[in-house]
């Protein structure tokens, strides 16, 4: 699909990279530092105390906008300094796995206004429930303000399983 008419295509995802390169970081900042790129100082680490998926609340808030945007320039001088650093055979696995991420980006279909019958249950402690119907479907859900849900699954299958979820 297309927003605002651009299609999303052969992108460098730099945490695709990052994986093939060192196996994961745990951030954004703390790649950013390994690789000797200053990181972004806008950022107050206190919010995720608060709210641990902070970075999965829709839509944006304008705090988070300019966070994010803050991080434009880093993410090019990583992303040279990723070209730079891996091999031949690690880029084409690097390149399969930003391409299988842009596919699903770019096709995968959105269910808004969908409430939890049992948030702490569907939830679970430390959000081990959600994270592992996540990963058990294929789909990313964030909560919005005032009790609704979003749901980004790839087929109908998947949006059956998390409904059943939603509504145990």
């Amino acid at each position: 699909s297309k927003i605002n008419g651009i299609k999303m295509n052969n992108s460098h995802d730099t945490s695709c990279y990052e994986t093939v390169l060192t196996g994961g970081r745990k951030n954004l900042n703390d790649t950013l530092a390994c690789n000797g790129i200053k990181t972004n100082s806008q950022r107050d680490k206190s919010v995720y105390k608060r709210n641990p998926r902070f970075w999965a609340t829709r839509p944006l808030t304008n705090q988070m906008i300019e966070w994010a945007s803050s991080d434009d320039d880093k993410l090019f001088k990583l992303s040279q300094i990723q070209l730079d650093k891996i091999s031949i055979s690690s880029k084409s696995r690097a390149i399969t796995k930003s391409s299988e991420l842009t596919k699903k980006a770019r096709d995968i279909k959105v269910k808004t206004g969908l409430r939890v019958n049992s948030p702490g249950l569907f939830i679970g402690r430390g959000g081990a429930n959600l994270r592992c119907l996540e990963e058990r479907t294929g789909t990313f859900m964030y909560y919005k303000d005032g009790g609704s849900w979003f749901v980004y699954y790839e087929n109908e299958s998947s949006l059956a399983a998390v409904k059943r979820a939603m509504d145990n």
